[in-house]
């Protein structure tokens, strides 16, 4: 059952201890790749096969560190589990920067900082959309709740803490500005994201129907409209069948109420989903 306290006592630290954002710095990671990048020859080796390396090495090296803490101590194993889960997951603070952002829709609609819209939703950085763009970035939240949440659950499930941090790592990649890669290497970066996004946004978005309306999300999910776009179909895969969960004719205040109560009871679905494996004896 390690697994799933894991998972609840992130949950519970970061409800109640909002400075842990200070420790999520980016240098964490900013500078471990920076030094890597200085041992590589960066001439002979393209950018995005040189970033795909050091995710796969952080990965590799991080399951080595964690079998061996397993190895050692239970106590040590679940220690440095919870310290990575802490640093990856990010449900709380999402929310909370969620909540900033549905008050300032409520009360100061047009002195709405870009900056806090594109922190939000990373993906709309490139959008090219000069009107609207709030209900843009509220239609986006659900693919937003895949990276920040649903899917550093489903690899520390499948793969232990080292693989929620690779994930975070590339995630950082593609969407963080201080990690200085080119948009060519980042559309490759993206294209690698497709398949490691593609079951998360699918076990997601099944779940909507489970604590909404079932008919309404199948009926949606079996009529996607999706592009031919790998990276982009897994974005409007989320967000499609997401929209079938809230009612879009609402004041956009009200719509992320809607929407955060469903990312709320699909979060209890996910580890409620997590307890009965447990208690079958899947995980320990």
């Amino acid at each position: 059952m390690s697994t799933i306290s894991i998972i609840v006592f992130a949950l519970i630290i970061e409800y109640f201890y909002d400075d842990i954002q200070k420790y999520r710095e980016n240098n964490i990671i900013l500078k471990p790749f920076n030094l890597y990048q200085s041992k590589i020859d960066a001439d002979k080796y393209k950018k995005s096969y040189v970033c795909i390396f050091f995710v796969t090495m952080i990965l590799i090296f991080g399951m080595i560190v964690i079998t061996i803490m397993d190895s050692l101590s239970s106590i040590l194993f679940f220690t440095t589990s919870l310290l990575i889960i802490l640093y990856s997951l990010r449900t709380n603070q999402y929310n909370r920067e969620i909540e900033e952002l549905k008050i300032k829709l409520e009360f100061k609609k047009d002195d709405i900082d870009k900056k806090l819209l594109f922190k939000l939703c990373p993906n709309l950085k490139q959008t090219r959309a000069k009107s609207n763009l709030n209900n843009l970035v509220i239609k986006n939240l659900f693919f937003n709740s895949i990276r920040n949440t649903f899917a550093i659950i489903f690899y520390f499930i499948l793969l232990g803490a080292p693989a929620a941090l690779a994930y975070k790592i590339l995630d950082y990649l593609i969407y963080d500005d201080s990690f200085k890669i080119d948009t060519k290497s980042k559309v490759v970066l993206k294209k690698y994201m497709y398949y490691v996004d593609y079951i998360p946004v699918r076990i997601t978005s099944y779940c909507l129907s489970i604590v909404s309306n079932y008919d309404q999300v199948m009926n949606k999910i079996n009529n996607l409209q999706l592009s031919n776009n790998l990276y982009l179909s897994n974005i409007e895969f989320i967000n499609q069948s997401g929209e079938s969960v809230y009612d879009n004719s609402k004041k956009e205040s009200e719509q992320i109420i809607q929407i955060q109560n469903i990312l709320s009871r699909t979060l209890i679905a996910w580890i409620g989903i997590i307890f009965l494996l447990g208690f079958s004896g899947i995980f320990i």
